[in-house]
């Protein structure tokens, strides 16, 4: 087998080493922890072992100092031989009894004071070679009182005090002298902690020269072997003595020492010192130094074993791997077909099946990516042609034509490429979507008449009769069905699937054979004018994610222009409106006081001559122009000028009684028959000023287009529907007079435009605006000699629950 520098076995030996090493070296590291974790607790369990010892040890010398004090007290009287009650004689005995402990034990009892006290503590007599402050004064007294009377009723028979820095203990034993004052009094013998008795407690815990004891009182070095000063801060910080025993470590000269400590208390349990010893860290030191060693030298050992096995065990199993690689060239260059000897190992074997199943999969991806070139270039060629219908795209007046040029665009084989295209429009007056129109491919259609002439008939009318089956189509506007979900959403919805599976409205849609389709809503803010159902009727393609998203934004733009188209309609019309009134504030503002001026000059030139007849005639006919003008002023004034509505709810029934009840007298006068049918009697949200506005202009032109007929039967009808199915009411104004031509109706909201040379062409213009702020519709009917239908669609309050 031939190993090349960057060969896998290489790197797999390589990487294989590694990782040997780092796990012998964190293992070689943790065990090293936990072999130093195990030698420090070892030294801090000698410790405690070794404080605990010199513990007991202390208390075991305060005993038996406390017997040596009783056995030569029980013999004291034969020493002293002489009266008990005289001063000098207690004095003695404190002497002799000191005398013959030293005999016992010279260094233990060197420093000791022995007195001999009263019940109450005062000082009977005394003696020893201690400090003076070791005395007992006023202070110390009563101390030492209350103590005596503890030691009495506790068993107590010591205490411990501190003095300055220096902390001794007292130990207190009953004496009773022989003579005639047979008061009680007590031996104390003070026994100050020293180098003595440190040196006794080392030996009696058995420490080694290199381990240290000393005396720590109010955190300072006091006593000891330690290399540090005599009231030197021994913590840095202040710590807690509540407990009988601490553990610590401590630098001294660059030494570590590992830190015992017994915790001494006064009469009153508090603290007042330590004692502790210091177990030296060199020991361990090198312990941990050997140990560390001891390790690295078998993980080293580990480590080239366990490299060379692996390497030569991974030398056996990756030596066929060459045949492999041969092969494996042999597919980059395009040569897949290849075979490899049947290996005795299972991985070569899988490996080889592998590179088969690999060929195969290369030569299956080829396939799919030249499909999905395909597919990208349909989309390339879709953007394209999207790109062109936004540039040609024009926001007509009449929206069905704008409609009509892009189901042209969307079925053209040089544009979308579906192959029929079907308009469904929103009809305010009954919320249902009505179809208007419908186009299809041509290539599709000659395609399909082709095959229809030599197979069957059974497409025919799918595709010649498609517009007459559309327009009998009716969809309710609601969420249950796709085409009215997709316009009340305003979004792209499509399927890859046959028509009839789905909702979509009419059951008609079943005969249709949709296939493929999608739904493109038409739309702009503020309004819903329909759907266009595009599907791929007689083609295999599919309507893919990317393809919708171009549809959504064809229709998110197409929306905008719609939109923008209406804004700039209603820039025009403002601006439009707006220099109305500014004319109408200019020209027609001031001249207000003119007109009524004029008005009350002919009312006064009328009452000078009430015989002349020709000028009463006269002044009434100025007069009633002058009106005119003032009420056409006035008009033009109110279409000028921008109102804000005034939304309440309204009894609509009661509403258009009394608008009725106040026009009635008037058409009463004039012959004229009104009647009413009222199918409604819910509410409506509206302007009532506004809506009443509407209704007075709608009658007046009605009563005028019958007194203009010469007809003896005068009607106007008024109808109020609501529909069963939809949340709107229909109001028909109807009358029988002279009716209106097709110029008249095509120009009827226009303003300023009037048949009528007595009015000036305002009123239908502002009710148009009226029912527009009101989200209605209002359209207009009529034949000449026949009359006029005004139909009016509202839509019905209803309460949010």
């Amino acid at each position: 087998m031939r190993i090349k520098k960057n060969s896998l076995l290489i790197k797999i030996i390589f990487y294989n080493d590694i990782a040997i090493m780092i796990t012998s070296v964190t293992i070689a590291l943790f065990l090293i922890f936990i072999s130093f974790e195990s030698l420090e607790n070892k030294v801090i369990d000698s410790g405690r072992d070794k404080i605990i010892l010199l513990n007991r040890g202390y208390n075991a010398a305060i005993i038996n100092a406390k017997d040596d004090l009783f056995q030569v007290s029980r013999n004291i009287n034969v020493l002293a031989g002489k009266n008990l009650n005289n001063t000098i004689t207690y004095n003695t005995i404190a002497k002799l009894i000191r005398n013959q402990l030293t005999k016992k034990n010279l260094k233990m009892y060197s420093e000791t004071l022995i007195t001999i006290v009263s019940a109450n503590g005062t000082t009977l007599g005394e003696s020893g070679n201690g400090k003076d402050y070791f005395r007992i004064d006023e202070r110390s007294r009563h101390i030492l009182e209350r103590n005596l009377s503890r030691s009495e009723s506790e068993m107590s028979n010591y205490y411990f005090s501190k003095v300055g820095k220096d902390i001794y203990a007292r130990i207190l034993l009953p004496y009773t002298s022989e003579g005639n004052n047979s008061k009680k009094k007590f031996i104390v013998m003070t026994m100050p902690i020293n180098d003595n008795v440190l040196n006794e407690l080392r030996n009696f815990v058995g420490l080694t020269e290199e381990d240290k004891i000393f005396l720590v009182v109010d955190n300072t070095y006091q006593l000891g072997d330690m290399e540090l000063k005599k009231g030197e801060r021994f913590f840095k910080k202040k710590l807690n003595w509540e407990y009988d025993y601490f553990y610590g470590k401590k630098t001294v000269n660059n030494k570590t020492y590992y830190l015992s400590m017994y915790n001494i208390h006064n009469y009153n349990k508090q603290y007042i010192g330590n004692i502790g010893i210091a177990l030296s860290g060199d020991s361990i030191l090198k312990t941990k130094v050997k140990v560390s060693f001891s390790i690295l030298l078998i993980v080293v050992g580990l480590i080239v074993t366990s490299t060379t096995i692996c390497a030569r065990i991974f030398y056996e199993l990756l030596s066929p791997l060459s045949k492999l690689i041969d092969a494996a060239e042999g597919i980059s260059k395009g040569n897949y077909d290849f075979t490899l000897k049947n290996e005795d190992v299972e991985e070569i074997r899988t490996l080889s099946k592998s590179f088969e199943q690999m060929a195969e999969s290369i030569r299956n991806n080829e396939k799919m990516m030249k499909e999905k070139n395909i597919k990208l270039q349909e989309n390339l060629n879709r953007i394209d042609a999207i790109e062109k219908i936004l540039m040609g795209l024009q926001i007509e007046d009449d929206i069905t034509l704008t409609v009509r040029s892009l189901q042209s665009a969307f079925t053209s084989e040089m544009g979308l490429g579906y192959s029929r295209a079907m308009y469904f429009r929103y009809s305010r007056e009954i919320d249902t979507l009505v179809g208007e129109c419908s186009h299809v491919n041509s290539v599709v259609k000659n395609d399909m008449m082709k095959t229809e002439k030599e197979e069957s008939e059974g497409f025919e009318f799918q595709i010649s009769t498609l517009t007459k089956l559309v327009t009998l189509i009716k969809i309710p506007f609601k969420d249950d069905n796709l085409l009215g979900k997709a316009l009340k959403e305003k979004r792209i919805i499509y399927h890859n699937d046959k028509g009839y599976r789905y909702n979509l409205g009419n059951d008609l849609f079943k005969s249709l054979g949709i296939n493929n389709f999608l739904i493109f809503p038409v739309y702009s803010e503020t309004r819903n004018y329909g759907c266009i159902l595009v599907d791929y009727f007689g083609k295999n393609n599919v309507i893919s994610q990317e393809e919708a998203e171009l549809m959504t934004l064809l229709c998110i733009n197409t929306s905008i222009r719609i939109g923008n188209k209406m804004l700039e309609e209603e820039k025009i019309d403002y601006e439009r409106t707006a220099t109305i009134g500014k004319l109408a504030d200019r020209f027609f503002g001031r001249r207000e006081d003119s007109l009524k001026k004029i008005i009350s000059i002919v009312e006064r030139m009328a009452e000078c001559d009430y015989n002349n007849s020709c000028l009463k005639d006269g002044m009434k006919s100025i007069r009633d122009e002058v009106v005119k003008i003032k009420h056409e002023n006035s008009i033009l004034k109110e279409y000028s000028k921008s109102y804000e509505n005034n939304m309440e709810i309204i009894e609509f029934e009661k509403f258009l009684y009394d608008v009725i009840e106040k026009m009635q007298p008037d058409l009463e006068v004039n012959n004229i028959t009104l009647s009413m049918f009222i199918n409604y009697n819910g509410k409506i949200m509206g302007d009532k000023k506004q809506l009443e506005r509407v209704f007075n202009e709608l009658i007046k032109n009605a009563k005028q287009a019958v007194m203009n007929k010469n007809v003896s039967s005068k009607k106007i009808n008024l109808i109020v529907t609501k529909d069963k199915n939809i949340d709107k009411i229909r109001i028909n104004i109807i009358d029988n007079g002279i009716g209106m031509t097709e110029e008249q109706l095509s120009n009827v909201f226009d303003p300023f435009i009037s048949f009528n040379e007595n009015t000036p062409g305002l009123g239908l213009a502002i009710v148009h605006r009226i029912i527009k702020d009101h989200h209605g519709v209002i359209k207009f009917s009529s034949k000449v000699d026949e009359g006029t239908d005004v139909k009016i669609t509202l839509n019905v309050y209803k309460e949010e629950i």
